[in-house]
């Protein structure tokens, strides 16, 4: 029986792709008006920074996502002061990102199908935690959301069974009685099979409710441990 229910966040519970498309154009601007350079320059900036980190940290763990270590290294590369300008930048990208965010329409009707059912509600998503706190509050999940667990938490990135098994302590389920809700057939899906956990893959948010909601109606019959869409993995 399924007691408990983990959903990834970005691109699962609402369009992060486009928010972050909405946010970056609005940084690019930012930036190539404060430097004087072209748009095209700030975007090369952003590009080389996001790889700079991640040669630098690693692209494993939360810190390699850090915006406002991508905004540093930007000034830096510029031969612009951090200090100055960093902040400014960080501020413009994450209010817009914000701003931006909507949840899926199926977001809602299916939370409160498992608060109807008693179903325990946890996100387990990759990056820092105060972003991450900061977009649920944004998306008015705080108070439905029973359980979080981040990267930067568990010291490791999904696919890692390290933040799978720490979700299912907070949870206190056995990875049979908990589904995982993603879009990563990679992170959320393979890393829930490998924890033992049941998982549903969402392809397309916006047209996957009815099935989700179907399955809802027979949890104990499900054979499989993985749903894709509106087809069983095998």
């Amino acid at each position: 029986m399924i007691k408990a229910v983990v959903f990834d966040l970005d691109n699962t519970l609402y369009d992060y792709d486009a928010c972050n498309k909405k946010a970056e154009e609005q940084l690019f601007d930012e930036i190539s008006e404060t430097f004087g350079i072209r748009v095209s320059d700030a975007m090369g900036l952003l590009k080389q920074a996001k790889q700079n980190i991640k040669n630098q940290l690693g692209d494993c763990v939360a810190a390699s996502h850090n915006r406002l270590l991508y905004m540093q290294n930007i000034c830096e590369q510029a031969g612009k002061n951090p200090l100055l300008y960093a902040m400014k930048f960080y501020d413009v990208y994450w209010n817009a990102m914000l701003e931006n965010m909507r949840l899926y329409d199926y977001v809602e009707p299916l939370f409160q199908e498992l608060r109807d059912r008693d179903i325990k509600i946890g996100i387990l998503t990759d990056l820092t935690a105060h972003i991450q706190y900061r977009k649920i509050a944004r998306l008015g999940l705080t108070e439905r959301v029973d359980y979080l667990v981040t990267s930067e938490e568990a010291g490791a990135e999904k696919p890692s069974e390290k933040m799978f098994s720490l979700m299912l302590g907070k949870m206190g389920v056995r990875p049979e009685e908990a589904l995982m809700i993603g879009d990563s057939m990679t992170k959320d899906i393979d890393g829930a099979r490998r924890a033992g956990m049941k998982a549903f893959c969402l392809e397309k948010p916006e047209k996957d409710i009815s099935y989700i909601l179907e399955v809802m109606q027979s949890w104990n019959n499900i054979g499989k441990d993985v749903l894709h869409g509106s087809k069983i993995i095998k």
